[in-house]
């Protein structure tokens, strides 16, 4: 006769035979999935698509960038978030899809501490802002003055592009247009990508966005920059003058930074975090990655698990301290 608690046990050996273990000694043994929450053309998208073909040398399977738009980069995230926790399909993960907007937003859909893994952080860079040629200014300087003269001629109002609502380049322009009192109104994409597409055909005058995003427009002529958020200037940009250099007291100290990583859904195994975490130090040690990251305009950064864990939380905590001393008033 089959008891109660006969029958039970095999219903809990029957599942867990259904979930096959994923151990590091096999792994990989099937293709990569790396997600990317943007649209093609921003930092996100170029650090994945310069450090996937190497990783999948060292790894040994094909590794695959698959871009997943929506909801500034929310829609992939949540996908790979409740993704089976087996290292096949990871997410590149962005400082403004997986800090700033759950931070402004905390009914995204995603926890970026308790819903993912964290593996490495791959590179950093500052943010930048880009103008068209045509824009009436040469520094930031001026930008402010032509964004309150604009508004004060009732000629309109000065636009900006950003990788979308609540992204690192959308609350940075909010808290400079805090600090310094002038006005822009907020233009948001799918991506750095296509905030760029927009600036170069001149349907806005502005945009901001991780420097990699814009680097060889700038160094071509074709946009300038005004300037970018970090202490110092970026080495990709050395012509491009930094905020806190500027005749600015209220942006003294200011320096902002994006990341670009790769993050696991959450219980994924550590030996298989550990194997991928490896790979990607093999390939950032290589000379051609880290020559097409920097020339790109992004800084490859050694990293670790716990390390990129320990950035994930502060960023997120800053973040929303800054969006709630700020009172930031986010569009939906």
């Amino acid at each position: 006769m089959i008891t109660r608690r006969t029958f039970t046990q095999g219903l809990v050996a029957s599942s867990v035979a259904a979930v096959p273990a994923v151990r590091a000694d096999d792994y990989p043994s099937k293709p990569i999935r790396l997600v990317v929450g943007l649209a093609p053309g921003g930092i996100a998208d170029q650090t994945a698509r310069i450090i996937a073909p190497r990783l999948g040398e060292v790894l040994g399977q094909s590794v695959v960038v698959e871009n997943r738009t929506g909801a500034g980069g929310a829609i992939a995230t949540r996908m790979v978030a409740s993704s089976a926790p087996d290292g096949y399909t990871l997410l590149v993960a962005f400082d403004g899809t997986h800090v700033t907007i759950p931070a402004a937003n905390p009914g995204v859909g995603f926890d970026p501490i308790a819903d993912f893994a964290p593996i490495a952080k791959v590179v950093d860079s500052p943010v930048l802002i880009t103008a068209h040629p045509s824009f009436p200014g040469r520094d930031f300087a001026d930008l402010v003055r032509v964004a309150q003269e604009t508004l004060r001629s009732g000629k309109g109002t000065i636009d900006f592009g950003t990788a979308g609502v609540g992204s690192t380049g959308h609350l940075t322009m909010e808290l400079l247009k805090l600090r310094l009192n002038f006005y822009a109104v907020h233009i948001p994409y799918r991506g750095g990508g296509d905030a760029r597409a927009q600036v170069l055909g001149r349907q806005i005058p502005l945009m901001l966005a991780a420097v990699p995003t814009t680097s060889g427009d700038i160094r071509a002529g074709t946009l300038k920059g005004i300037a970018v958020t970090s202490a110092k200037r970026s080495p990709a940009l050395p012509n491009v003058p930094a905020l806190s250099e500027l005749p600015f007291p209220e942006l003294k100290g200011l320096d902002v930074n994006s990341w670009v990583g790769l993050v696991a859904p959450g219980k994924t195994p550590a030996p298989v975090v550990a194997r991928i975490d490896a790979a990607v130090k093999e390939v950032l040690a290589s000379e051609e990655v880290q020559k097409r990251l920097l020339n790109s305009g992004s800084t490859p950064v050694r990293s670790s698990p716990e390390i990129f864990a320990r950035q994930i939380a502060a960023d997120f905590g800053q973040w929303k301290r800054v969006i709630a001393e700020s009172k930031l008033r986010l569009e939906a």
